[in-house]
């Protein structure tokens, strides 16, 4: 009796771990084109197809774009808008487990000569120092636009070059916007620029040193921010495309 005893519970704890073993598939996807695409404003946009399967099954794929500037939302591209567009694919597979693979099209204003307009999409490199000439905090970000709001004034994405924005991941609201560069004559560098502001910190940048390098397609300029430390050196490299 004893011995009836001790065994009941290692039979039942035998039975209760007992359990039958599944594999579950994760979503393939399969994506045509590439998977960071420079776009021309206004130009008709045809994305790559993307598909998705699940132990050689297709599955069904959605598709959504947001903008990450504009906070635009849908399942196209909107060519009539230059913004970074995020396509996400998604699949689900009958565990429902969800799959994502992304594509980012750069929808970009016209390319610039640098001496009649500066529009374009521009690499950019930042140094939160004076000495420019130093290692570069931050080199060859992905993007900085500058647009024409009228017919001698410019917009750009970032005064700060992107280095919260794009360089520490911070978002858009970190970006520091809404500066209008006014180019009086561009070969002579006679330029007057208005204040630049980021809707996240609340705090405000002055443009200064604001040189265009035709030859070389860069701009260089330094922005003065109202906190600590806040003196940067940015250099844009217009992107030829």
């Amino acid at each position: 009796m004893l011995f009836a005893s001790l065994l009941l519970p290692f039979m039942g704890c035998e039975k209760e771990y007992e359990d039958e073993s599944r594999i579950t598939y994760f979503p393939v996807f399969v994506m045509e084109g590439e998977s960071e695409i420079i776009h021309s404003l206004g130009e008709p946009y045809t994305d790559g197809a993307v598909t998705a399967t699940e132990d050689g099954s297709p599955l069904d794929v959605s598709i959504e774009v947001v903008g990450e500037t504009t906070g635009y939302k849908g399942t196209t591209v909107n060519v009539d808008v230059f913004d970074k567009y995020v396509i996400s694919y998604s699949a689900t597979n009958k565990d429902g487990f969800d799959g994502v693979v992304t594509r980012t099209v750069y929808v970009a204003p016209p390319t610039g000569d640098l001496i009649t307009s500066l529009e374009g999409l521009y690499l950019a490199s930042v140094q939160r120092t004076p000495a420019f000439a130093v290692l570069q905090q931050y080199t060859d970000m992905k993007y900085i636009n500058i647009w024409k709001i009228d017919d001698n004034k410019y917009e750009l994405t970032c005064a700060l070059g992107g280095y919260y924005y794009i360089g520490r991941n911070y978002g858009i609201d970190a970006a520091f916007q809404g500066a209008v560069i006014t180019a009086i004559d561009i070969p002579s560098n006679s330029f007057t620029i208005t204040q630049a502001a980021s809707p996240g910190f609340g705090n405000v940048a002055d443009i200064t040193d604001f040189k265009v390098d035709a030859v070389n397609k860069v701009i260089t300029f330094t922005s003065n921010a109202d906190f600590a430390n806040g003196l940067f050196h940015v250099q844009l490299e217009q992107v030829q495309y």
